[in-house]
């Protein structure tokens, strides 16, 4: 016998507490849903949907609002139209780095078409090739391209589709538009003049969940999640027998339910959802500090999640959040952590940015990298500062110029040590035998 198996004490369906999973009914978004559905309909009536642009946070429904709504249109489309023939095709630009024209419509023609991804073309061709393959399929097509703001200064695509019909990049049986998403809130408004006025007709905002919808959101995935949890039709259940803030709704409908557990302690989705609103108002990390919470109680055998569990989870999702923004730094921000570390593990710190620039110096030197000037690098403090991996204050007293700064990690060294040593530039140091001083060169 192994130590796995598919029983669980907690779980019944923990699926539904991946980040892959999409709900079906969003009832905090029926504003940004309807919205949505207003851009959208132009198509139902066969004149191609407007462009429309989704800005938000992370973990606000953007794209789960975008795919539902989609959805919604594509079974009109095959069960109650005559004459809408729709296609969809989501991009995520993050993940397959379209960071230029070139890669995007690379990209959109793969995904339109099933073939393989073009090579040797100049982006003029590839273009072409991404607007014939919209002739070949006809009608309405919609793009969405999901974090779009991770395309570079290269944004003529984002000029050009919108623009297709009205250049003749498509024939008149062709309908294309865009659903752009972005978690940037001033990345719209960074866009040259041309693309900003040509890109999206409609734009929505998903502000920031608050408590009481968190914890909406998180009883409705519980439900699944969960055993010996459930909703009873708020109609059998005796109004003196339960919390008021235990109603739920699960849809769009007048219909309330309560919400029962024993799985759950009574303060673990309240605690959950307070935490995540204070934060961020995201969904996203309620969700996962839910499962995390549940997958602690699980490993511990416990037969419940309790308050203690959700500490627990807080502080180990906030930990993988952080190791992962210092894993996805730049190779000079690594040096100026490498740097900062140095001088943590000698208790230099806190620490003047001029001593911390020699050993970054001394650093670069060992591994061959190239050496920022001093400003620069300064640059790099306060960014680790803003990141909440470093911890910046104004020293008591400044400099002529200014006023100093002191800077020192704010996460765990051992961490920091972890991350510099997993980098592939930098897993050959040794920050235990590197000089707090810069040496004389």
């Amino acid at each position: 016998m192994t130590d796995f198996s598919s029983s669980s004490n907690i779980f019944e369906q923990e699926a539904v507490l991946r980040e892959d999973y999409r709900p079906d009914e969003l009832p905090e978004r029926t504003d940004e849903m309807e919205d949505l559905h207003m851009s959208l309909a132009p198509a139902a009536r066969g004149v191609g949907a407007n462009n429309v642009f989704l800005h938000g946070k992370a973990g606000q429904g953007k794209t789960a609002a975008a795919k539902a709504k989609l959805a919604e249109l594509q079974h009109h489309a095959e069960n109650e139209s005559d004459h809408l023939d729709l296609t969809t095709c989501y991009v995520s630009c993050e993940s397959h780095d379209l960071s230029t024209t070139y890669k995007m419509a690379s990209r959109i023609y793969v995904e339109l078409t099933g073939e393989s991804r073009p090579t040797g073309h100049a982006t003029d061709v590839v273009m072409d090739m991404m607007f014939d393959a919209m002739n070949d399929i006809g009608g309405t097509v919609i793009i969405v391209l999901d974090e779009i703001d991770t395309i570079g200064d290269d944004d003529r695509i984002l000029y050009s589709l919108p623009r297709a019909r009205a250049q003749d990049y498509v024939e008149d049986h062709v309908f294309p538009s865009i659903i752009g998403i972005s978690n940037d809130l001033q990345w719209r408004d960074n866009l040259s003049p041309k693309v900003k006025s040509s890109l999206y007709d409609d734009s929505v905002l998903f502000s920031p969940y608050d408590a009481e919808q968190l914890q909406q959101i998180l009883r409705r995935r519980a439900v699944k999640a969960f055993r010996d949890t459930e909703f009873i039709p708020i109609e059998e259940v005796n109004a003196d027998s339960h919390r008021d803030d235990n109603i739920v709704t699960i849809d769009n409908s007048d219909q309330e339910y309560l919400f029962k557990t024993g799985v759950l302690d009574t303060d673990v989705i309240p605690l959950i959802a307070a935490l995540s609103a204070q934060d961020t108002g995201d969904a996203r990390q309620a969700i996962k500090y839910l499962r995390k919470a549940g997958e602690l109680a699980d490993k511990n055998n416990d037969s419940t999640v309790t308050e203690y569990h959700v500490r627990q989870a807080q502080a180990l999702v906030e930990r993988e959040a952080v190791v992962e923004a210092m894993r996805e730094m730049t190779t000079q921000a690594h040096l100026a952590l490498a740097a900062l570390t140095t001088l943590e593990l000698s208790d230099d710190t806190p620490v003047r940015a001029n001593p911390t620039y020699g050993v970054y110096q001394n650093i670069a030197d060992i591994i061959g990298a190239d050496k920022l000037g001093q400003r620069r690098f300064k640059d790099h403090l306060r960014e680790l500062d803003m990141q909440g991996i470093a911890d910046g204050k104004k020293a008591t007293a400044g400099s002529i110029g200014g006023p100093a700064w002191e800077y020192q990690l704010q996460v765990n060294t051992e961490i920091a040590v972890e991350v510099i040593e997993d980098t592939p530039r930098l897993e050959e140091l040794d920050l235990g035998t590197i000089s707090p001083n810069r040496a004389n060169r």
